[in-house]
C-alpha cells in the first residue's frame, strides 16, 4: 500500500492543516477574550466596591468634620481658660472685699454717731 501524494492531495492536506491551525488560533483567541472579560468584570466589581468604600469614608469624614465644628462652637461656652477664671475670681474677691470695707465703715460710722 503506497500513499500517493499528488498536488491535489498535497493542497487538501495543506488546507486541512491551515484550517486546523485557524481553528486552534480561533479557540485560543476566544478563550483569551473570555479570560480578559472575566478580569475586567472582576476589576469593575473591585472598582465599584472601592467607590462604595470611598463614599462611606467621605460620609464618615463629613460627619467627623461636623462634630469637630460643633465641638469648636461648644468649647468656648463650656470651657474657661485658667487665666480667665483667675481674673474673674479676682474681680469677685475684690468686689467682696470692697463690700466688706463699706459694711465695716458703715458700722464704724454708726458707732461714732452714737
Amino acid at each position: 500500500m503506497t500513499i500517493e501524494l499528488n498536488i491535489f492531495n498535497l493542497a487538501a492536506l495543506a488546507s486541512a492543516f491551515i484550517a486546523a491551525l485557524w481553528v486552534l488560533v480561533k479557540v485560543i483567541v476566544v478563550q483569551q477574550e473570555k479570560a480578559i472579560e472575566t478580569r475586567f468584570k472582576a476589576l469593575a466589581d473591585s472598582l465599584s466596591s472601592v467607590n462604595g468604600s470611598i463614599a462611606r469614608e467621605q460620609e464618615t469624614t463629613q460627619r467627623l468634620e461636623r462634630e469637630l465644628l460643633q465641638f469648636k462652637a461648644e468649647l468656648p461656652r463650656d470651657y474657661v481658660r485658667r487665666e480667665d477664671f483667675i481674673r474673674a475670681i479676682g474681680t469677685i474677691e475684690t468686689k467682696i472685699d470692697n463690700m466688706a470695707l463699706r459694711v465695716e465703715r458703715a458700722f464704724v460710722v454708726g458707732r461714732s454717731a452714737e
